[in-house]
């Protein structure tokens, strides 16, 4: 998790008892000084005074782990580019105006990629009308004329149902771009 707060590094010397900042995750040292503070009998480190502030604020939060998940808004300054243009650069995501490929941030960063996410999503739909529309299409090379079973007329119609999907839904990303 992303510190919004600014202190000095610490180095840890070697041996120290450590434990985890529940605010921001950071690994200080536990030590008699330190900032700390006890909720439901269990005493909690802190790296800074932000950190102890913010869990006193809401040590249930913090205290249960729920802090861990939470996603942190990107930073304001993350600029993104196209992978196959890199002159293009913009500072919100969205599609290169050359090829309409999806910009990517110029950071990485470990977030899911919605385009990913979109594009695999098409893909197994794809995949679910496709699988019929092939045995229904070849079926008769390996010995299973569907074709004739159900009649050429349905079969035909079938073929459109099943293929329309795919073209006109699943492709549409490749047809813009």
């Amino acid at each position: 998790m992303d510190h919004d707060h600014h202190h000095a590094a610490t180095d840890l010397p070697e041996g120290a008892e450590t434990a985890k900042d529940p605010v921001c995750g950071m690994t200080v040292a536990i030590k008699p000084d330190g900032l700390q503070a006890a909720f439901e009998g269990e005493t909690f480190h802190f790296c800074s005074d932000e950190c102890l502030a913010k869990f006193k604020a809401d040590p249930w939060f913090y205290a249960s782990g729920r802090a861990t998940g939470q996603k942190k808004a990107a930073p304001a300054n993350v600029q993104y580019t196209c992978p196959m243009h890199p002159e293009i650069v913009r500072d919100a995501p969205g599609s290169c105006p050359i090829c309409g490929m999806a910009l990517e941030p110029m950071l990485p960063s470990d977030e899911p990629s919605e385009e990913l996410a979109d594009f695999t999503r098409r893909m197994w739909i794809s995949a679910a009308a496709a699988v019929p529309l092939i045995i229904l299409t070849m079926g008769e090379m390996v010995g299973l004329p569907v074709r004739d079973w159900i009649g050429h007329r349905t079969a035909s119609y079938l073929e459109f149902v099943l293929a329309t999907p795919i073209i006109l839904w699943a492709a549409l990303p490749f047809f813009l771009r």
